[in-house]
């Protein structure tokens, strides 16, 4: 059984697109929407509903804010937020914002053995936000992301993304080939911050598959697994080969990033008068701490590229010591089972 632990001891960029009028969606709807000549924002009391396909598609340049509910129901390649390749616009999902892309199929225990049985999804192809290419403007998530279905992924990106991406809310993904996060080329600062969850075979939590400009921050809990249960049960024995699917890392760095990787934690005090001592923009008190872990075989953190040579430049200020890989959190794996290393 393996178990491993390391342990140790943001910069923050503004990107400007154009202020355009603004139309709320204040109340629900089963009509998909696009862009067309305002910006969109659905409010905490407004709710996009599609029966299938894409709730709100970005297809001119004007940006998005969800306050409200995104939600489909038993609907195989839905999507929640789809913006169309060389936009510049901005995505922004709220604190109060939920994307839902779900389905009413629940595992049950046919064979009475105490252990649910079959597979974690049945729907296929979901994705909350995804972008089909290059895309010029701030992609941040606050709320809540859910996701259920194969090949499926919280966040998608096609392209690369000209601005800053930010997640400090929740992303949750629940079936084989499941991605919480997946980043392409980024010109700017990457910070994963929150909670990003992927459940199945093969399930990653955050993927960066492309370069970095900017620097790669990580101040939430990244968790990844294909075992239903991450906690063995009394008697193992009992498990089904589907209860111990081989998922992926919580973190795979398949790019070059050109300000260095940290995994941080909240500042020490340092000036009591002071909300953001280490002046990154945030809060102290809102601030997490880096928890990147891995049920099962794969590794928790996995740095490198089948395909080409990566650079890793060192994390900025002083007290990073030049080095290109900063770790303040917790890189954890855990195999649960006996002969799972």
């Amino acid at each position: 059984m393996r178990s491993t632990l390391w342990a140790s001891t943001c910069l923050i960029s503004i990107f400007a697109v154009p202020a355009f009028a603004e139309t709320s969606i204040t109340t629900a709807t089963s009509t998909p929407i696009t862009t067309t000549n305002d910006s969109i924002k659905i409010t905490s009391t407004g709710s996009i509903k599609p029966t299938s396909g894409t709730a709100l598609t970005i297809a001119t340049n004007h940006g998005v804010i969800n306050e409200g509910t995104i939600e489909t129901i038993n609907a195989s390649g839905s999507r929640g937020i789809v913006a169309n390749a060389d936009v510049a616009s901005s995505i922004t999902n709220a604190a109060s914002g939920k994307i839902l892309l779900t389905e009413t199929y629940t595992p049950v225990d046919t064979d009475k053995d105490g252990n649910l049985d079959g597979d974690y999804a049945e729907g296929s192809d979901r994705i909350g936000i995804q972008t089909l290419g290059a895309f010029t403007g701030n992609i941040t998530n606050s709320g809540t992301i859910t996701i259920e279905g194969n090949s499926s992924a919280g966040i998608l990106l096609g392209g690369t993304l000209t601005g800053k991406f930010v997640n400090d809310g929740t992303v949750s993904v629940l079936g084989d080939n499941a991605v919480g996060i997946g980043l392409d080329d980024v010109v700017g600062d990457v910070r994963l911050a929150g909670t990003i969850a992927a459940t199945g075979s093969n399930a990653v939590a955050a993927r960066v598959g492309g370069d970095v400009t900017g620097a790669l921050e990580v101040q939430g809990s990244l968790t990844s697994t294909g075992y239903r249960y991450t906690t063995a049960p009394a008697n193992p024995a009992s498990l089904d080969p589907e209860d111990l699917l081989a998922g992926g890392p919580a973190l795979s760095i398949e790019g070059s990033v050109t300000k260095g990787i940290i995994l941080a934690i909240p500042p020490k005090e340092s000036n009591a008068g002071s909300t953001d001592d280490d002046n990154d923009g945030i809060e102290d008190s809102k601030e997490g701490s880096a928890s990147v872990r891995s049920f099962g075989e794969a590794p928790a953190m996995r740095i490198g590229s089948s395909t080409e040579a990566i650079t890793i430049g060192a994390v900025t200020g002083s007290e990073a010591g030049g080095y290109g890989l900063v770790n303040s959190g917790t890189i954890a794996g855990s195999g649960v089972y006996a002969g799972k290393n």
